[in-house]
């Protein structure tokens, strides 16, 4: 059951793929390749900027819903660089190219903690 769903506004969304210019030298491809929280990357998984994490507005964990593509688990962070924005992981160079950089809104659901 979620309780919480709050929209985090509009952020920059782009996309990456298993590939060591664009994760870590030790990603070959998406079977070889372990998130910041040591996940192997997954379609249903997504990177956030530091800053979100830092400030608390997400937690690894979390889910966030991105305006037309769907909601993705955050298992994964992106370069110190990126500030307010999502990295969508996708498998080809076409679904990176189809995405590009957006600015969409993007909300989190947070699970109920049972206590």
């Amino acid at each position: 059951m979620f309780t919480k769903v709050l929209c985090l506004g509009i952020l920059t969304v782009t996309s990456y793929r298993a590939v060591p210019s664009q994760t870590k030298s030790t990603c070959l491809d998406r079977h070889h390749c372990e998130t910041a929280n040591g996940e192997n990357v997954s379609q249903l998984g997504l990177a956030v900027s530091r800053d979100l994490l830092k400030n608390g507005e997400v937690k690894y964990g979390d889910i966030l819903c991105v305006d037309g593509y769907g909601c993705r688990l955050v298992f994964d962070t992106m370069g110190p660089k990126a500030v307010r924005a999502v990295d969508l992981f996708v498998y080809e160079k076409a679904q990176e190219k189809a995405v590009g950089v957006r600015k969409l809104k993007v909300w989190v659901i947070r699970p109920k903690i049972e206590r």
